[in-house]
């Protein structure tokens, strides 16, 4: 049985951190998903897996929070250049289909961190306004 997301609580989710957008599509004659992209839907699914079943109540107005996780920082302390716009679309899309009434268009507010962090993962709140 799916949990419902009530006003009050916020789905919380962990995933591996998605690819940029920039990777995601192959281009033939047609737009269709890279290899890159089918193993990261591969993981996430995986990964959410582990974690418990989310459902949102309906048609309600969203806050989602994305906190990037990765380094920040290269080798000689230079920041790393990481728009984590070109992240969120897969995150986004892919959480469309794994999360009940979830639909992009329905994100209100959305707000995107980046956060120093060795491991490469992506903090997800999803909360009903």
């Amino acid at each position: 049985m799916l949990d419902k997301c009530k006003k009050e609580d916020s789905i919380r989710i962990r995933l591996p951190l998605p690819i940029s957008i920039n990777c995601a599509y192959s281009w033939y004659y047609k737009r269709h998903k890279s290899e890159k992209y089918q193993e990261w839907i591969t993981e996430a699914e995986l990964s959410l897996m582990t974690q418990k079943s989310f459902t949102i109540r309906g048609d309600k107005w969203l806050l989602a929070e994305y906190d990037f996780n990765f380094p920040l920082f290269t080798k000689k302390w230079k920041k790393r250049i990481i728009d984590v716009w070109n992240y969120e679309k897969v995150l986004s899309d892919f959480l469309v289909k794994q999360i009940p009434w979830f639909e992009d268009h329905k994100i209100k507010t959305l707000i995107l961190r980046k956060h120093d962090n060795n491991d490469k993962f992506v903090d997800i709140t999803i909360r009903e306004l």
